[in-house]
């Protein structure tokens, strides 16, 4: 009969699988625990920085909205120079939604006074901060393509008005009689007959632009490209 193994004390000293495991899943506990306290204060810190964030523009908004009501009072009074001081003030507002408004109505001001140097760059600045599209940049290509064609910069402002014209918005048939009448002055009498004709297929009730007559004689009478 075979004898019992005798158990030493150094036996007994050495960590049986029970502690082991239980040491081992102790430390996998410690060691998340870790990791979830650290992704709880980052959490923590996001959260704060976004509302910090959501506070400032808000309170930007507020600050830009009553600048931005002293400046359309001054502009419909009238007051153009001072209306453009405030409306500057407005554009400081970064991160309102008055500052774009205020680079458009700016726009509008220098035009008032006949300031077309400055109406232009303030338009396009305007531009700059529309969207794709939208109804907001088609109005800010027409105003730019009607200071460009009052300084007689007709080659920028067709191409102003024809990308308002490709925008489905309400400026669309203005935008089409601009392009119209700014190609013909640069004797682009195809693509001005072209605008005056699709002006006239959206406005059917309308009477067509005289205009169309006189292209069409030309662009007949125009000599063929040699091929």
């Amino acid at each position: 009969m075979a004898s019992a193994k005798r158990i030493t004390r150094k036996d007994i000293r050495q960590p049986d699988w029970f502690q082991r495991t239980s040491d081992l899943l102790l430390n996998v506990i410690e060691e998340h625990r870790v990791k979830a306290i650290a992704a709880a204060v980052a959490l923590i810190v996001i959260l704060l920085v976004i509302w910090g964030w959501q506070v400032f523009k808000a309170r930007q908004d507020d600050q830009a909205a009553d600048e931005f009501t002293l400046a359309m009072s001054l502009y419909q009074e009238q007051k153009y120079p001072e209306a453009i001081a405030a409306f500057t003030k407005v554009e400081a507002y970064r991160w309102s939604r008055y500052s774009a408004l205020a680079h458009l109505y700016e726009t509008n001001s220098y035009m008032a006074l006949n300031d077309l140097d400055k109406a232009i760059p303030a338009g396009q600045r305007f531009i700059a901060a529309t969207k794709p599209e939208s109804l907001f940049r088609q109005i800010g290509l027409v105003t730019l393509a009607d200071a460009e064609e009052r300084k007689g910069l007709c080659k920028q402002a067709v191409e102003r008005y024809a990308e308002a014209a490709n925008i489905q918005a309400a400026l669309k048939d203005r935008a089409l009689l601009g392009k119209a009448r700014c190609a013909a002055q640069n004797g682009d009498n195809k693509t001005a007959l072209d605008a005056y004709k699709e002006y006239a297929k959206n406005q059917p009730g309308a009477p067509a632009p005289a205009q169309i007559a006189e292209l069409e004689a030309k662009v007949g009478a125009a000599p063929a490209e040699k091929k």
